[in-house]
């Protein structure tokens, strides 16, 4: 178990090291792009240069900068995969999984959440006991997924600048210690059982195979390109129009009527009503929340490393993060769930069982972080 967390680790540290020197690039060219626009095409109308700049660019392009932090982190990954190490960390993991309630087998499809939730749900279906794959299926959205690990990444990285890796290592845990006492509360109320016993073969270690590696980045990088290029896209511009009309202001927009219905909710955690109205946004798909805080905040021209640590104080961005990483799930990934439950009355429980426990830790967290003066 050390070596993997070790391993674990690794892979976040290099993530940090070699991924965000070449984020902080592509945010400088974003922005720069956005000076451009408004500097040199004045002949435009300025409501379409403020959708390409604070819309497009403030929302789209603060996603893409994402791309460097998740080539190094799906290439680790696929790495450890290729050579059979993912085998060994499932068996390594089975006596800490019998603690809630389940056994090393379900540690695979749980370690795909690491990339996307989709699949890691899905993967639940190698389990042959009901009981255990039940439980699997309710407990992975716990898992943070790329898009919360990115958005975690980056927002970390903005306002913690040097503590940043600290903090991320910090969420992570919190995650996996939600994520085990939320199974042994759920097996030990809901789903009570012994675990089955667990048998696996396991593969010989081989040097891995380059392509096989670099097939694998391809294919979910491409998949992420794509998810920002269609769905957060659109996203981006509707948010955009949304935070325009009727007032032209954000703060006199539908979008800030309606968020400011949703201040006493997010005020005991220390969210202002744009910070909830972008983790709502995040339902969609997680990396909307990093959309929703560029278009809101209107950081096209200066991006969000500059913009963040000025209106967010420390105390409230963990507040947010704990939120945006242990939220109710996107909605592909709740469609799966529903699909792989087959029980409306499982999911809809799940589905308020994480906002409730989302809700406990965000206060706790920031009422910690102001009283210990973070």
């Amino acid at each position: 178990i050390p070596v993997l967390l070790g391993i674990l680790a690794l892979i976040f540290l290099i993530t940090y090291r070699l991924g965000l020197p070449f984020q902080k690039l592509l945010e400088t060219f974003m922005t720069g792009i956005g000076l451009w626009i408004n500097m040199s095409l004045t002949h435009l109308p300025v409501w379409i240069r403020e959708l390409l700049v604070n819309g497009i660019i403030g929302g789209v392009g603060a996603v893409l900068t994402f791309i460097p932090i998740l080539v190094i982190f799906f290439a680790a990954m696929a790495l450890l995969e290729d050579i059979g190490y993912m085998a060994r960390a499932a068996f390594v993991m089975d006596t800490f999984m019998h603690i809630i309630g389940l056994h090393g087998k379900s540690f695979l499809p749980m370690c795909l959440g690491f990339g996307c939730n989709v699949p890691s749900v899905l993967g639940a279906r190698i389990i042959e006991s009901k009981r255990a794959r039940l439980l699997t299926v309710i407990l992975t959205p716990f898992v943070p997924c790329a898009g919360r690990l990115a958005a975690m990444t980056f927002i970390a990285a903005a306002i913690f600048g040097e503590r940043a890796l600290y903090v991320s290592w910090s969420l992570i845990a919190l995650n996996i210690c939600v994520l085990a006492g939320s199974g042994i509360v759920i097996s030990k109320l809901f789903l009570r059982g012994e675990p089955v016993a667990f048998i696996m073969e396991l593969p010989l270690y081989h040097k891995p195979d380059l392509r096989t590696v670099i097939l694998v980045v391809w294919n979910r990088v491409f998949a992420f390109i794509k998810k920002a290029g269609t769905v957060i896209m659109i996203f981006s511009v509707v948010l955009w129009g949304i935070t325009r009309f009727p007032g032209g202001t954000v703060e006199e927009s539908i979008l800030g009527w309606c968020g400011r219905l949703f201040r006493p909710i997010g005020a005991p955690l220390g969210l202002d009503w744009k910070m909830v109205v972008a983790l709502i946004s995040s339902i969609v798909a997680k990396e909307n929340a990093i959309a929703a805080l560029g278009i809101l905040y209107n950081v096209g021209e200066y991006g969000l490393r500059i913009v963040l640590p000025l209106v967010i104080n420390h105390a409230s961005a963990l507040s947010f993060l704990v939120v945006l990483m242990i939220f109710i799930p996107c909605v592909p990934t709740a469609f799966v769930m529903k699909k792989e439950l087959k029980n409306w009355r499982w999911f809809i429980t799940s589905l308020l069982f994480m906002a409730i426990v989302t809700y406990v830790f965000a206060f706790l967290v920031y009422r910690s972080a102001l009283l210990f003066g973070i």
